[in-house]
């Protein structure tokens, strides 16, 4: 009997684990409109999102839950067109690229929106995140971490991509306020990266035992290949990420940079803390003074 009760507990584990694993399927709800209707690429419910949620380098989820549509006509939109479905739309690289980093950044923020729980988003993001979900995009069912990859194989060596796009952590690069665009591309590519890479969420400093240069997990695996494109382009050699980060920061910036000169270079810890916005303290737990 014991060890019939010690196999169904495994194989009762096993089974809530695998469940953990197998994406759950999330389905645009438009009202007014069906997938079928959306024949070309159009950023403006993706704008309107941004211009209405992105506050500096965190995301107000709470209007997204208040109103929801022009995410849904979002998700609608990157169902039915993409390189794939209707590719006369994406003629150039830049144009794909576009497409594939909006496309993932648009279904992290859906992603976080399936959480959603009586109007309130979890602190943290739970295992697996990217692969916890997928979505119809370009015609096919597709997880984030699917885009992600798509992205990056669209982007080749230019190490930009990986600074566009946000997870849904406070961890790592922001929510650029506006979507990429193909004209636009290489432009808004510079802009995004040099906003990431001045936030303490993909590079700090840290004095303790040791003082050490702390980046973003992403930016950390990059390192190497920023470093020997900047080699090239330099003409140089013995680079460090250091002289990488320098070239994409202002004077004053530069100047901090330079004080970290000897550092440890070291993978800047984990963080699932989502990246909403910080309740009001009334609805923290604290106090109202009025």
């Amino acid at each position: 009997m014991n060890r019939y009760l010690t196999r169904l507990a495994v194989l009762l584990g096993c089974q809530v684990f695998l469940s953990g694993c197998i994406p759950q399927t999330i389905t645009p709800r438009v009202e007014g409109a069906g997938v079928k209707d959306y024949d070309q690429p159009d950023w403006a419910d993706w704008a309107l999102v941004l211009n209405r949620c992105v506050v500096e380098d965190r995301f107000d989820y709470r209007k997204l839950v208040a109103n929801p549509k022009a995410l849904e006509r979002t998700m609608a939109m990157l169902a039915a067109t993409g390189p794939e479905s209707t590719p006369q739309h994406f003629p150039r690289h830049e144009d794909r690229l576009a497409y594939y980093i909006n496309a993932y950044n648009a279904s992290i923020v859906r992603a976080v929106m399936a959480l959603e729980r009586d109007g309130v988003i979890p602190r943290t993001a739970p295992w697996g995140w990217e692969q916890r979900f997928r979505l119809r995009i370009d015609g096919r069912l597709r997880t984030p971490r699917d885009l992600r990859q798509l992205a990056l194989k669209c982007a080749g060596d230019d190490f930009r991509a990986r600074m566009a796009m946000c997870d849904g952590r406070r961890a790592g690069p922001p929510l650029h306020p506006r979507p990429l665009l193909g004209d636009m591309l290489d432009g808004q590519l510079n802009f995004v990266t040099r906003m990431a890479l001045y936030s303490p969420n993909m590079v700090r400093t840290e004095i303790g035992g040791e003082r050490r240069l702390l980046l973003w997990s992403g930016l950390y695996d990059a390192r190497l290949d920023m470093i020997a494109d900047y080699e090239r382009r330099m003409g140089t050699t013995h680079a460090t990420i250091l002289n990488v980060l320098g070239e994409w920061s202002n004077r004053k910036r530069r100047e901090i940079l330079n004080s970290a000169v000897g550092y440890i270079v070291a993978r800047m810890p984990d963080d699932d803390l989502i990246n909403q916005v910080d309740p009001p303290p009334a609805e923290s737990g604290l106090l109202s003074l009025f």
